[in-house]
């Protein structure tokens, strides 16, 4: 009887909503200590097949995660009282010229797998609106969650035989991804939103993508020219 407590009980721990929720939360509460949660949740998504169950799994993790990044505010929040009077200048100074643009920079630190603690224990020490910390971290960690589960969803179909193209198209799509967040200025985009606010930050952010789809576009209609040039030069 008493195995039979102890076995339900683990899987209630274990089981989504709370499985998730400890995971993320444990693993993102430890400053500079990046436990891989991230593969704990593609392995929830490989195994629950109902989609609510998925639905609790990004939300229960982006949740846990989330707490465990307010841990992280809070161990910046108590560094302002040990540091030195210098120490406190530079930090009203990073207050002063980070105050509209943390909101953008804490969501994408959130929503990509990045060494987020380098910006919120900063954060915490220049006291930065617990809200508006929370909700953007909250924001990120749903996209990062929500990507996670997709992936390790279309993982589970590949191994059950769905589709033998799925990988193929998720390493693509990874890629296209990863080129754009690295070819964007964002650098324009946090300058945009200090001057103009949200609506110049999406402006900017909408442009500098379409820049970058140009110039993919421009690089792809060189390459097939080159091939064509080639396969020409080949038949004479």
């Amino acid at each position: 009887m008493t195995f039979m407590i102890w076995a339900r009980l683990l899987h209630v721990l274990i089981a989504p909503p709370l499985g998730p929720f400890i995971i993320s939360l444990i693993s993102n509460s430890i400053p500079f200590v990046s436990l891989p949660y991230l593969l704990a949740i593609i392995g929830y998504a490989t195994y629950y097949k109902d989609p609510l169950a998925k639905v609790a799994i990004i939300a229960s993790s982006a949740l846990g995660a989330t707490l465990g990044k307010l841990i992280i505010y809070s161990v910046g929040r108590a560094l302002t009282l040990k540091v030195s009077e210098h120490t406190k200048e530079n930090i009203e100074l990073f207050r002063k010229l980070a105050s509209k643009s943390l909101f953008i920079a804490i969501f994408v630190f959130a929503a990509l797998p990045l060494p987020d603690d380098v910006l919120y224990l900063p954060t915490g020490m220049v006291k930065y609106s617990l809200p508006a910390y929370f909700i953007a971290v909250l924001m990120g960690k749903l996209v990062l969650t929500s990507i996670t589960v997709f992936y390790g969803s279309l993982f589970a179909q590949e191994l059950e035989g769905v589709n033998s193209y799925v990988i193929p198209a998720m390493v693509l799509v990874t890629l296209v991804i990863a080129y754009y967040i690295l070819n964007i200025n964002w650098a324009k985009v946090v300058d945009e939103h200090i001057t103009h606010g949200l609506k110049g930050s999406v402006k900017a952010l909408l442009s500098e993508i379409r820049n970058v789809t140009v110039y993919i576009s421009s690089r792809i209609k060189t390459l097939i020219l080159k091939q064509r040039s080639k396969l020409e030069s080949t038949k004479y």
